[in-house]
Formats: structure tokens, C-alpha cells, sequence
């Protein structure tokens, strides 16, 4: 129980401060899953057994799946890793993916597509293996979901990724639709040759497929919820109204006045309204076509 409620409770934290601070939820992800595992690396040096029991304890279990009392290793599987190996790879590419996706559609939204993806790659993974007693744990599947919704919305941007090289690792900027879709069809054709690797390519697919599905529908909702700039002409005077003599919110109205890229312009509008406050009682606006602040105060960012 105590391993339980640690890895919820700093679940818990991560995404509270994201959502507190306006940080980036999928750098406070990173850090979950690096200090969930050093700390699970530390107690298994210490007591060798407590390996067993953290993986008993928090990995998701096919066989277990209606079991009330393992229901919440559908969340904490995503944060237990097997190894350093494992732990670092996943937890890199995390990084080098989630937050492309996240400045480009929210916060809120990435946050949806990650839980909701790393539960759908489970799922999947239980639909094959559906008595197995099987230990499957890690953030692979909802990185795939990540990897997915990009691949869906952004197919032709470029993604800074890890590319191994004899001995060595090296970073290169590649399109999304190039990466991952590669890695896409390679999953897919191990999951139809029933490759027993020890890698749930299952739930690679699930968490991709997903991410594929989900994303378009909740971008769909953001632009129809937020007012969407796409085709439309920002008017800068109320963002620069809105600003004040905030520098780094000026900053950002200057690339929006530069900007001819919809797509660009609509994460650099995301961005602005993660720190957009009314002048008038400095309470937090959130990005819409029209503005009505609680102090009666209203704003139209779209001529």
C-alpha cells in the first residue's frame, strides 16, 4: 500500500503544479517517472525482495483487471520502469516528443491524450494476453499515444530524436510523419508475427491507434471552444492591451506579428494565454474568441 501511495502522490504533485504554476505537464511526466524510479532503485538496493513487491504492487496484470483493489495500476504502471535502460530511453523520448505536442495544443489537451492513451495501450495489451499474469509496466504506451497524435495533427513537422550509431547517439531533427510512422508499421507487423521479445508491442499499437483517433476530436473541441485564428486577423492592440508591460508576453505578440504559419501562430497564441491575466483584477483569462472577464471586463482577439 505504501509503494501505492507514493507513486499516486507524486502523480498527484506533478500535476498539480503543473496546472498551479502554468508549467509544462509533460516536463513534470519526465520528472515523475525519474523520481519515481531513482527511489524504487534505492529501496531495491536496500531490501532486494521489495523489487517483487513493487512490481506486484504497481504494474498492471491482465489477470487482475476487474479486481477493484488493482484498479489504480492502470495509471501507475505508466511509472515503473524495469531498468535503467528502460526508465532512461522512455524517459528521453518522452521529453523530446511530449513537449512539441504540449506547446502546440495545451496543456489540459496533452494531459487527456497521455492518461488517456497510456489506459487504451493497457487495455489493448490485456485484450491479447487476457489470463496472463504477466508484469506490463512503463510510459511506452502512452508515449506511443503521443507519438500518434502527432503523427495525426502535425505529420509534416520535425522532431528532435535519439538515432543510434555504432557505438555512439546521435540527435537529429526528423519528420514526424517519417519517425513515426516507421515505427508504427514496425510495431505493428511484430505484433502480427506474435514476436515474444519480452516488449509489450501490443501496447505500442493500442496507445498509437489511440493517440491517432483522440487527437483530431480534441483539437476539434479546442478550436471550436478557444476561437480558433486559423484564417482570421489577430487584433495585436488587445493582446498588447491584455500584456501590459509584461516582456515576455510582448515577446511572444511580436512572433505572433511575424508569424504567417496558422499552426505556428495558433501554439504561440496557447502559449500567451498560459500566462494572460486581465489588467483590471489580474484574473487569469482563458483563450477565446471574446473575453469576458468575472470584473466585467471584456476582450476580442479576433477582427
Amino acid at each position: 500500500m505504501i509503494y501505492l501511495l507514493f507513486v499516486l502522490a507524486v502523480i498527484l504533485a506533478a500535476v498539480l503544479y503543473a496546472y498551479f504554476k502554468k508549467a509544462y505537464l509533460s516536463q513534470m511526466m519526465v520528472i515523475a517517472n525519474f523520481i519515481i524510479f531513482v527511489v524504487f532503485v534505492v529501496m531495491n538496493q536496500m531490501n532486494e525482495a521489495g523489487a517483487v513487491d513493487i512490481y506486484r504492487s504497481l504494474a498492471f496484470v491482465p489477470a487482475r483487471l476487474f479486481d477493484l483493489r488493482y484498479a489504480p495500476t492502470l495509471i501507475t504502471s505508466m511509472f515503473i520502469h524495469s531498468g535503467w535502460m528502460h526508465a532512461i530511453g522512455n524517459i528521453l523520448i518522452l521529453y523530446l516528443i511530449g513537449l512539441p505536442l504540449e506547446e502546440r495544443i495545451g496543456t489540459k489537451n496533452w494531459g487527456i491524450i497521455y492518461f488517456s492513451t497510456g489506459i487504451a495501450a493497457t487495455i489493448s495489451f490485456y485484450l491479447l494476453h487476457m489470463d496472463a499474469e504477466t508484469y506490463l509496466l512503463g510510459a511506452s504506451g502512452a508515449i506511443f499515444g503521443i507519438a500518434g497524435a502527432l503523427l495525426i495533427l502535425y505529420p509534416k513537422d520535425k522532431i528532435l530524436l535519439p538515432i543510434p550509431l555504432f557505438f555512439i547517439m546521435i540527435f537529429r531533427r526528423v519528420q514526424v510523419w517519417i519517425a513515426v510512422g516507421l515505427l508504427f508499421v514496425i510495431e505493428t507487423v511484430l505484433v502480427f508475427m506474435s514476436v515474444e521479445d519480452g516488449v509489450a508491442h501490443i501496447a505500442h499499437v493500442g496507445g498509437a491507434v489511440a493517440g491517432i483517433f483522440l487527437a483530431p476530436l480534441i483539437v476539434e473541441k479546442m478550436a471550436s471552444s478557444s476561437g480558433s485564428a486559423k484564417g482570421k486577423k489577430l487584433d495585436i492592440d488587445v493582446l498588447r492591451q491584455i500584456a501590459g508591460n509584461d516582456p515576455g508576453q510582448l515577446a511572444i505578440i511580436e512572433k505572433l506579428e511575424d508569424e504567417t504559419l496558422d499552426d505556428v501562430r495558433e501554439a504561440w497564441l496557447d502559449e500567451f494565454f498560459k500566462k494572460a491575466e486581465c489588467p483590471a483584477c489580474h484574473r487569469k483569462l482563458e483563450r477565446a474568441n471574446k473575453i469576458k472577464c468575472q470584473c466585467g471586463k471584456e476582450f476580442k482577439i479576433l477582427e
